[in-house]
């Protein structure tokens, strides 16, 4: 029940999200807008309005497309920032992302560990004055291997959900939620 309204008279309601939204857009026109000042540049003339009544400093910042372009192809053409891009050959190690070299750290010290091991392997026991003492290289060995595992695995899984059609499944389950959750959003009533 809305209440009695007087004939002729049109009421819109409208929810609370709508409010804030106005109020969030004045907000954000005042901190763009607040100096009052525009720029055009017409054939690298630059012109400035209103014309400034006072004398102050000028700052701006500009960058040329080109360099912007050739920044972005040098950088892009120097990093392997995801598995997708991953050439055929063998990568440079300076190319190699903190990811990629942080995977690498891993597997050579499971490597150093293993050989270790078989070095103490030779070994069981060494003779110190007075006593014996005997190696753990069946105990490192063993972790060496299962760290190699694990990390040849993980690695596999991150391949796994690299690909193109975790990529696109992935995506797809989004859109359903994004979809889901947009028809919990309420209609306008207008009541006229």
């Amino acid at each position: 029940d809305f209440g009695s309204f007087s004939p002729g008279v049109n009421f819109l309601l409208m929810p609370a999200s709508f409010d804030i939204l106005k109020v969030q857009a004045i907000e954000f026109n005042d901190q763009i807008r607040r100096s009052a000042y525009s720029f055009e540049l017409v054939n690298n003339k630059l012109k400035i309005f209103p014309i400034p009544t006072t004398a102050s400093n000028l700052r701006f910042e500009y960058y040329k497309v080109t360099d912007k372009q050739e920044a972005s192809f040098l950088e892009a053409a120097s990093k392997i920032t995801n598995v997708g891009e991953v050439p055929y050959d063998n990568p440079t190690y300076a190319h190699i992302n903190s990811v990629g070299r942080q995977w690498i750290f891993r597997y050579t010290l499971a490597l150093a560990k293993e050989l270790l091991a078989y070095i103490r392997g030779k070994y069981q026991v060494v003779p110190v004055p007075g006593s014996e003492v005997s190696m753990n290289a069946a105990d490192l060995l063993a972790d060496a291997r299962d760290e190699k595992v694990f990390l040849v695995e993980d690695l596999k899984a991150t391949m796994q959900t690299a690909s193109m059609t975790n990529q696109l499944e992935l995506a797809a389950t989004q859109t359903k939620f994004i979809n889901d959750a947009m028809q919990g959003v309420p209609m306008h009533v207008y009541i006229g």
